[in-house]
């Protein structure tokens, strides 16, 4: 039952990571129909995670009174909308409503996953079954970038590719609903305002910005950095890009288990994450860097924003005990702020002064959230029985 679980939530997480990325290989020909200047590129990213924003910030409390599988359902149906929706879309404003929508079936389904996942283990540690899940979103994100293109090429252009993705998430809906078990809701004390007053989980907030939120802003620009700077085919510069994304996927798993194995605390798995974050955008920030360089840069970078996640969300969980998942939430806010802030700032970077002003950002984000781990209390402090 609890592999089961496992395996349908990482499915639904692929999906929702494939919805992050579903345009970044695709801004070429999306700009070509539609006139989108790098900027407008950008927000397409904000628009969804805009919504998943204010979504996460009123939708916490859900899985806890009606049961994470429901609240789930109503994700991926949303998702699929939202993806239809982009399918058909006309111009700018109708592409940024398809991806608020889409934004918001994510943020239903984030935290319930999360409590599933919870509500599988019980009183074991859920660090390496929540960074599976959580590693089904890079993975997504990355099998974004690397088909596509070929899609795109099979059925008709980009709207073909987003029916073909509309289509998949309306079965992978019906898996849910038919084969996933019923984890029981559970009462919760807390809510949301009482994350928003909870010190630890703004610092981990950060943390997930550095991590979550710097993968999908960077990975939403990979492609086309390796398109422009290195004038590579279109569909390489996807199946490269998608390296950043896949190291991420690895990581979240392996983070978990050098915590469950207590090989590393949790407070160093995020240090170690985050001084990966800044050695690999500097590696794809120099100057004239050729391409092994910078593929490298890619490969550290991924290894960085996926270390942490799983140390993130538990730790996240055990400051707020008695609303865990609006701790969670808290924090998935800050990935989401870094996708909103740092996705069209790279653009504004990469219009304004080139890709080395974009990978920057990344950088600053990454230091920022070091510097926080100094003033955080980690889990094994917070819950030394689980320890």
């Amino acid at each position: 039952m609890r592999v089961l679980g496992i395996a349908l939530a990482t499915v639904g997480a692929i999906a929702f990571g494939f919805t992050y990325a579903d345009q970044a290989a695709l801004l070429p020909l999306l700009s070509g129909e539609l006139g989108l200047t790098d900027v407008q590129a950008g927000l397409l990213s904000t628009a969804l995670f805009v919504s998943y924003f204010g979504a996460t910030l009123f939708t916490t409390g859900l899985p806890d009174r009606l049961g994470p599988k429901p609240v789930v359902a109503a994700g991926l149906a949303g998702a699929a909308f939202g993806t239809a929706v982009f399918a058909t879309g006309t111009s700018f404003p109708v592409l940024l409503v398809a991806k608020a929508i889409q934004g918001f079936g994510s943020a239903l389904a984030f935290v319930a996953s999360a409590r599933f996942i919870a509500g599988l283990y019980r009183e074991d540690q859920p660090h390496v079954g929540l960074g599976l899940y959580g590693g089904g979103f890079p993975l997504g994100s990355a099998l974004a970038l690397l088909s596509t293109p070929t899609i795109a090429g099979a059925f008709g252009g980009w709207r073909g590719s987003f029916a073909v993705e509309a289509a998949a998430l309306g079965a992978i809906l019906v898996l849910w609903i038919v084969f996933a078990p019923s984890v029981p809701a559970v009462r919760r004390v807390g809510n949301m305002i009482d994350a928003l007053r909870c010190a630890n989980c703004w610092l981990l907030s950060l943390q997930h910005a550095a991590g979550f939120g710097m993968a999908i802003a960077a990975g939403s620009w990979i492609t086309v950095y390796l398109l422009r700077e290195f004038g590579l085919p279109l569909t390489l510069s996807g199946i490269l890009g998608s390296l950043l994304l896949l190291l991420a996927f690895l990581t979240r798993p392996f983070g978990g288990l050098l915590v469950t194995r207590g090989l590393l605390r949790t407070k160093a798995v995020m240090r170690a994450g985050d001084i990966a974050v800044v050695a690999g955008v500097a590696l794809l920030a120099i100057p004239g860097r050729p391409l092994p360089i910078a593929l490298a840069g890619a490969v550290v970078l991924g290894i960085g924003v996926g270390l942490p996640y799983a140390a993130v969300f538990n730790t996240a969980a055990a400051s707020l005990p008695s609303a865990p998942g609006a701790a969670q939430g808290l924090a998935a806010i800050g990935g989401t702020a870094g996708v909103m802030i740092g996705a069209p700032l790279m653009g504004f970077a990469v219009q304004t002064w080139g890709f080395a002003a974009a990978w920057l950002v990344v950088g600053l984000v990454g230091v920022s959230a070091f510097v926080g781990t100094f003033a955080m209390v980690g889990e094994e402090e917070l819950s030394p029985a689980r320890v």
